[in-house]
């Protein structure tokens, strides 16, 4: 298209130039090429601006890469729990150095009405969350998390275990809208064998009596079925609160 257009600027020039010339009266030759020149220079500067507006110039097209990166940092994840700083893990990175995650009995005590809690909320925990309708409910958060991780089967996933962890806590509240789990930069994370993970952070939720209470939690979670992202879920090993005395 570029080149179509020069051809344009061109032959209006040239055309213009020779008819100034062949029409330039009583003129003499010098001064008719001169006039000629000027004009056909000021028509073909005319002829190339209708055809800018006609055809515009197409965008560059740029890296898909760096288009992938403008779009994972305009997500809402990186203003909410996708901070740029991944959850800290406090195992070592060789999944062959990894202990076997024991679990622990689950907490089943009654909550009272200054509780946030429900009433022996580990028997209202679900079991498991497809990570599927997880990043449904979140947009494209969860989907960039995964990503990062990578596809290797012993890649560190603390962050995914972190952002899973949230719609299991909030089944453990009162009143799930008023959760507020504090951001991955504050949480820290234990990892054992077979994407299994810990992570330890606090939370705060609404009472019955309208006030904001605060819990350290540790929730443990482990992904199943990884490879296949239609199938992938985790599943919710323990969770355990308490709460923070002020």
């Amino acid at each position: 298209m570029e080149f179509l257009r020069f051809l344009a600027f061109v032959a209006a020039w040239g055309f213009m130039w020779r008819w100034v010339v062949k029409n330039r009266g009583s003129w003499n030759i010098f001064y008719g090429n001169i006039v000629g020149a000027a004009g056909g220079f000021i028509v073909a500067m005319v002829v190339l601006s209708i055809t800018f507006s006609v055809f515009p110039v197409a965008p560059a097209q740029t890296d898909s890469r760096e288009t992938e990166r403008a779009a994972a940092a305009l997500m809402p994840e990186v203003e909410r729990s996708m901070e740029p700083v991944p959850v800290i893990a406090s195992t070592p990175a060789d999944s062959d150095n990894l202990a076997t995650y024991v679990a622990s009995e689950p907490q089943n005590e009654p909550s009272p009405p200054e509780s946030a809690l429900l009433p022996n909320y580990s028997k209202r925990l679900p079991a498991s969350l497809l990570e599927k309708d997880f990043k449904d409910n979140v947009h494209n958060d969860f989907a960039v998390s995964r990503r990062l991780a990578g596809t290797h089967p012993n890649a560190d996933r603390s962050l995914m275990a972190f952002m899973i962890c949230e719609p299991f806590i909030k089944s453990a509240m009162r009143f799930s809208a008023s959760t507020a789990i504090a951001s991955a930069k504050s949480a820290s994370s234990q990892r054992f064998k077979d994407q299994t993970y810990t992570i330890s952070s606090t939370v705060s939720a609404r009472n019955m009596l309208g006030d904001n209470v605060s819990y350290g939690f540790d929730c443990s979670v482990q992904q199943v079925d990884g490879k296949d992202t239609d199938k992938a879920a985790w599943r919710l090993l323990g969770l355990k609160l308490k709460k923070i005395e002020s």
